[in-house]
């Protein structure tokens, strides 16, 4: 009975942690390394949505109007975006081909995060190191600042208020 419970109690852990590894993100404005955004689901913040489409386009829309597209349109089924640990940004079909990519894989990169600004500009950061270029002029635009025990903070001067997320970069440079 002891050894059927831990087993239970190992296979339970196990099964959540799986779940826990490739997790897509739907409703948040960001895309953590490692995470992904399936057929239908979106990045938003207000009337912005960064849309992972049925026909296999990335595109960002501002109030219902695109703006921005990864001219992906029907190159293949099933397609995901994949926020790579290595930086790089792409669009992967339902064979796991890469069908565009935003080109920033590097080595070392440290941790990445795609943020789904309140200026209406996706923007890939460790540093800024890839956008989609359509900021608005004139918007709230969005602060992100590090701190010492390596959280990062996100605020836009619109609302004011800070989110925390934890452990995205490490602010002494190391990896």
């Amino acid at each position: 009975p002891i050894m059927a419970s831990s087993i239970m109690c190992i296979l339970l852990c196990a099964a959540s942690l799986t779940l826990l590894l490739a997790i897509p993100s739907s409703g948040l404005n960001h895309l953590l390394g490692g995470e992904r955004l399936n057929t239908g689901q979106s990045l938003t913040d207000g009337g912005n949505a960064f849309i992972m489409q049925e026909d296999c386009n990335l595109v960002l829309y501002e109030s219902s109007r695109p703006t921005w597209a990864s001219g992906t349109y029907h190159r293949g089924s099933g397609c995901y975006l994949a926020m790579q640990n290595d930086g790089n940004l792409v669009v992967y079909d339902n064979r796991n081909r890469a069908i565009w990519a935003s080109q920033t894989d590097r080595q070392n990169v440290g941790t990445v995060i795609l943020i789904l600004q309140k200026d209406h500009n996706v923007v890939l950061y460790t540093n800024p190191i890839w956008a989609t270029g359509t900021n608005r002029f004139g918007s709230p635009g969005v602060v992100i600042t590090a701190a010492r025990n390596g959280t990062v903070g996100i605020s836009g001067a619109e609302q004011n208020k800070v989110s925390e997320i934890v452990g995205i970069v490490d602010v002494t440079g190391s990896v």
